[in-house]
């Protein structure tokens, strides 16, 4: 979940090891131009020929003074939590909040959320995409502070983070549903130059999201499903744990796709 251009596609791309387009069930592109382009639809089913183990569904981002959307979102997730098959029910969130417009970055209806809606077991990892625009604001101010081009530059990340977790994400910390786990992305939009980053990265949200689940069932789903992860399912056979992951909310299934 999130709003439009947060990175949505592209960590799903990621997470299934593909570039090609997600579907509307077993047809559909949602990036095709069909009647269907542009509408969200938290109950559309989102897939990836290339890992079809996952469904994923996507909600739009939360606007301001606006209820509907979000009680949209929470009525989905109180009708998924309470089915009884894994097919159908709610495994985990990922909420994917860009940090590249200051102003923007954390809205009052985003912390709405982390208010109001109480997911239960089912884990919210807080996504921060687009994360190297703070690292190019924390290079620019150790310029100007005078430290010469390698020390800047080896800094900005580290400031980044720091000005981050006490001016943004303490906000949202401080709400009464808070994320379960959180992660910062840096890069995804630059695939063929850091593909080896963004490795490291995909297998650290599912690590996260693994950690965050509620059964060893869930965890031991998760690391079957993404079979094209080796690490993450060496790890997680070896301590007899395992996972399952989405996107606004994706669902896992064991069944072919067809």
């Amino acid at each position: 979940m999130g709003k439009a251009n947060a990175g949505k596609t592209t960590i799903l791309q990621a997470v299934c090891g593909t570039r090609e387009a997600p579907q509307i069930g077993a047809k559909k592109s949602i990036l095709s131009p069909t009647s269907l382009r542009g509408i969200h639809n938290i109950e559309y089913e989102l897939r990836f020929r290339s890992n079809p183990g996952f469904v994923f569904h996507d909600s739009r981002g939360f606007e301001a003074g606006s209820t509907e959307e979000l009680e949209m979102v929470r009525a989905f997730i109180k009708s998924r939590t309470a089915e009884r098959s894994v097919d159908k029910q709610l495994h985990a969130i990922w909420f994917c909040l860009p940090t590249d417009h200051d102003a923007r970055m954390i809205t009052a209806a985003e912390l709405d959320f982390f208010q109001r809606c109480d997911t239960g077991k089912v884990p919210v990892i807080a996504i921060f995409t687009k994360f190297d625009s703070l690292d190019g604001q924390a290079y620019q101010e150790l310029r100007r502070e005078g430290f010469e081009h390698s020390e800047a530059q080896k800094g900005a990340p580290r400031r980044a983070n720091e000005q981050f977790e006490c001016v943004h994400l303490s906000r949202i910390l401080k709400q009464r549903y808070p994320p379960k786990r959180e992660l910062r992305i840096r890069n995804m939009h630059e695939v063929d130059r850091h593909e080896v980053a963004i490795k490291r990265t995909v297998t650290e949200l599912l690590e996260k999201t693994s950690d965050a689940l509620d059964t060893d069932a869930l965890k031991l789903l998760l690391a079957t499903i993404q079979n094209n992860n080796v690490e993450l399912c060496m790890a997680n056979l070896v301590n007899r744990q395992v996972f399952a992951s989405l996107v606004m909310v994706s669902l896992l299934q064991t069944l072919p796709y067809p």
